[in-house]
């Protein structure tokens, strides 16, 4: 496993290369189902991984280091009100080093920035015991999805975090 510079994450934006790279980082429909959504199936030509990736509403992110290194990558949405994130996943190569927690930090921040929301949110598959304890841990909350869930996601949990707690998150 690399190990990658502790100091100065930058969220730069994604390009399609970055985005294509992203694409190797799963080998199964599972993966890239959990990972992607409903719409994601493996394998997948480039081109329609990049039109579902692309979608005009999509804020797509790579978080990097001092060299440059795709260390995460995430996406970030309006969805009822709220930042809504999608698509987090970090590079295999650089799995368990904590990335997932500066990616979403940068992310929120970046995205109280550029959009008026009322705190944030995002889906985790129930099963993805990983993921809900680092949401958990950044003080994300279960909360019951307003609608039927979408798509083939009825195994997934809807997570919020209140606009107090993004505050508090995004400042620290």
């Amino acid at each position: 496993m690399q190990q990658s510079s502790r100091e100065n994450y930058q969220l730069v934006n994604a390009t399609e290369q970055h985005l294509l790279s992203v694409k190797t980082w799963f080998n199964s429909t599972a993966q890239i189902f959990t990972w992607g959504g409903p719409n994601m199936v493996y394998p997948m030509a480039d081109n329609d991984f990049l039109d579902l990736m692309q979608a005009e509403h999509l804020n797509s992110y790579v978080l990097t280091d001092n060299s440059q290194q795709m260390l995460a990558f995430g996406q970030f949405y309006m969805r009822l009100g709220r930042h809504h994130l999608g698509r987090l996943g970090v590079n295999p190569s650089f799995r368990g080093q904590g990335l997932a927690k500066p990616l979403i930090k940068k992310l929120l921040a970046l995205a109280h920035k550029q959009q008026n929301a009322q705190g944030a949110s995002l889906f985790v598959f129930a099963d993805n015991l990983v993921a809900l304890q680092c949401y958990a841990s950044l003080g994300f909350e279960l909360a019951n999805y307003p609608d039927p869930m979408p798509g083939n996601m009825q195994n997934c949990l809807y997570m919020v975090l209140e606009q107090t707690s993004l505050l508090a998150l995004i400042t620290n």
